[in-house]
Parts: structure tokens; C-alpha cells; sequence
């Protein structure tokens, strides 16, 4: 269990998940900043025409794509096209420049060439899952950047804060998001649910403490009002941290994360 701990347990995941099965490219620029840079991990064979966008989390002040190469080369071992993108954090920017960040890569070129034939999965991981969240739901940032969001075909959430986070409940959030409550509101998933989101996959640990899941609920819920389809899933059990690290071999033990986000993904991708 000492490999959760950390960013020295993220670089053993990777370290253990290197070893083939997919094709790599780094640093790969969609904008100028240092920061807008993304790493893509493609299927060695076997592709079946779906590109994820995977937003990793780190309270959007934190965080690095090599970080994450192990949820990557998960994914590509099961056919997926992978991006795992670099976005600005705080203090350098506020919200919501980190979610603008994102849709700048969707419309970049390495991302139009690779979304060509390709449908598209938006998916991310605690700040991560609302970053891809909004991407997902609300049309203003793919547009800002001269996108139609039904480009996206489905979105996963992985333990995302979508509801009952409030910013002026913790003085660091105040300063990412501001004390603009307008601004607050607008940042929460579930106050840009309708009836044209993608279908969505939500995967929480029912002992996260860092997100709880009534914020997956609460998502839930607003999904099946609006008609949009909606699969969630709690594990007893698991944290917030293991809920990705099971991604990564040789912890699949953990939680069936991998192959309850394979299993969504089957019939949006086609191949099933």
C-alpha cells in the first residue's frame, strides 16, 4: 500500500506499467505555454476508434501528465487512443482557466487529427472529473474555441467534485475559484446537466473522504431528470487515491476501475 502514497507511488505505477503493449509520444505541444503540452499513448494493434482525454486531478494547483503514464498504458493495452494533457495551475491562473486550458487542446491540431474517425471520451479524476465535467456539459468552453460539444460521445467521472463543494467553504478554494458566488455556482457539474449531455459513467469509493460520494449522487440524480443515460457505481472499500492507482497493474485488486470504464466504453467505441 505505500505505492498510494504520493507522487513517488504514481512514478512506481509507471514504472511497473512500462513495460509494452502500447506506443508513447511526449510533450506534445497544443498551445504556447510550458504548461499546454500532453502526452499520447496509443493500442499497439487493435484500435477501436476511440480517443479518451484523461484530465488527472491534484486540487488544481498540482500535478503533472508523466505522472499519470500508468492510466495511459492502461487504457492503450485495451485499445483506446489516449491524451493525457498538461493544463495551467494555480497560483499562476484561476478558474477557469485550467477548464479553458482543456478545450484549447481538444481544438488543437494533434487532437483534430487524432479525433478524426474517432469518437471521443472525456474522463478525468477528482478536480480532474470537474475539469472534464465541464467540458462535457457546458457548451460555452467547446465554443469558445470553435467547437460544437457533441463532438464528445461520453464522459467518466472518476470520484469528481460535482455538487456539494463550495468554494467559500475553504479559504485555498476561495482563492482558485474567487468569492464571486455566481462564479462558484457556475463551476459545479451538476448545474450544467440537460437533457444533450453525453452519456456518463460515474465511478466512486464509497470511504472517499477527499470527495464524498453523495457528490456522485447528487450527479446521478440530475442525469436521470434530464434523461441523459447514466451508469453509476460505488466500491465499498475504496479511497479516493485507489480508486485510479487500481488502474494501474499490479493493482487491479483494488477496484474494478479498468474494466467497468472498458465495459462503458464498448458500445460508444463499437466495439461491441
Amino acid at each position: 500500500m505505500v505505492l498510494l502514497a504520493g507522487c513517488s507511488g504514481t512514478d512506481v505505477l509507471n514504472t511497473v506499467n512500462g513495460a509494452g503493449g502500447y506506443r508513447a509520444e511526449s510533450d506534445v505541444s497544443y498551445g504556447e505555454h510550458s504548461r499546454q503540452q500532453l502526452d499520447i499513448y496509443r493500442p499497439k494493434q487493435n484500435d477501436n476508434a476511440c480517443l479518451i482525454v484523461f484530465v488527472y486531478g491534484g486540487s488544481w494547483d498540482s500535478g503533472a501528465k508523466e505522472q499519470y503514464g500508468f492510466v495511459g498504458a492502461a487504457l492503450a493495452r485495451k485499445g483506446y487512443t489516449v491524451v493525457v494533457p498538461d493544463y495551467q495551475l494555480y497560483p499562476e491562473v484561476t478558474y477557469p482557466v485550467f477548464v479553458e486550458d482543456v478545450a484549447h487542446a481538444l481544438a488543437s491540431k494533434p487532437l483534430s487529427e487524432l479525433r478524426q474517425k474517432r469518437r471521443l471520451i472525456m474522463m478525468g479524476h477528482s478536480a480532474g472529473a470537474m475539469i472534464a465535467g465541464l467540458i462535457s456539459y457546458d457548451p460555452k468552453y467547446l465554443n469558445a474555441v470553435g467547437l460544437s460539444s457533441d463532438i464528445i460521445d461520453a464522459y467518466v467521472s472518476l470520484a469528481g467534485p460535482h455538487d456539494y463543494f463550495l468554494p467559500t467553504q475553504k479559504q485555498r478554494w476561495t482563492e482558485i475559484f474567487g468569492d464571486d458566488e455566481s462564479k462558484q455556482v457556475d463551476a459545479l457539474t451538476v448545474n450544467h446537466v440537460r437533457g444533450q449531455n453525453p452519456p456518463t459513467l460515474i465511478l466512486h469509493g464509497a470511504d472517499d473522504e477527499t470527495v464524498t460520494p453523495k457528490s456522485a449522487i447528487s450527479l446521478e440524480k440530475k442525469l436521470q431528470s434530464a434523461g441523459v443515460p447514466v451508469t453509476r457505481k460505488t466500491y465499498e472499500g475504496v479511497t479516493h487515491v485507489k480508486l485510479l492507482a487500481a488502474m494501474g497493474r499490479p493493482l487491479g485488486f483494488l477496484a474494478p476501475t479498468l474494466n467497468d470504464v472498458d465495459e462503458f466504453l464498448r458500445k460508444t467505441c463499437g466495439n461491441e
